[in-house]
């Protein structure tokens, strides 16, 4: 019994020994096959982190052409308008408190605190504010000033920054008193 004892171990060995071989060389095949695919992951990752990055370089080249091109437009538009005549007194006798030129908190829905957004981004003249897009102060609004400013609907305040340019302030108060908080 001692001699098949002893031929069953040296079998039990060497299925174990060929089983262990088996399962390091199946455990080095995976992780050998999982690297490569992280290293191939990481070369995408980085392909795309570049095409990103060319993407926002384009993105603030058009940015500032765009910003560049309107720019020269509010310098166009205010050439051609110069010659209103800023009547403070007149504006004092229709609003009913002293009004200082390109104020732009005499747009009902603008404070303190939007103007100084306003003209940290350039719209610091009542005529700036009157040529830009509603959209575009939401935009800065909410870039500057974060989701907060969600609540505020600047698409009365160019028409309302274009009376107050023009110097009518009887029409300015008309309109001011048919809004509700600027809306």
């Amino acid at each position: 019994m001692t001699e098949r004892f002893a031929s069953d171990l040296v079998f039990i060995l060497v299925v174990l020994l060929v089983a262990a071989l088996l399962g390091f060389l199946i455990g080095y095949f995976v992780r050998r096959y999982k690297h490569l695919k992280c290293v191939e992951l990481e070369d995408q990752i980085a392909q795309l982190k570049a095409k990103l990055d060319a993407c926002q370089r384009e993105k603030q080249t058009l940015l500032a052409e765009r910003d560049a091109k309107q720019g020269m437009a509010f310098s166009a538009k205010a050439d051609t308008t110069q010659g209103l005549a800023f009547d403070a007194s007149a504006a004092a006798s229709f609003l009913g408190y002293k009004v200082v030129q390109d104020d732009l908190k005499i747009v009902e829905g603008i404070g303190e605190k939007i103007a100084s957004i306003l003209n940290g981004r350039g719209i610091d003249t009542w005529l700036k504010l009157s040529q830009a897009e509603p959209d575009k102060i939401k935009a800065i609004l909410l870039e500057v000033g974060g989701p907060q400013y969600n609540i505020h609907e600047p698409r009365t305040w160019p028409r309302q920054a274009l009376l107050a340019y023009e110097g009518k302030w009887a029409e300015l108060k008309k309109y001011q008193d048919e809004l509700n908080a600027g809306k």
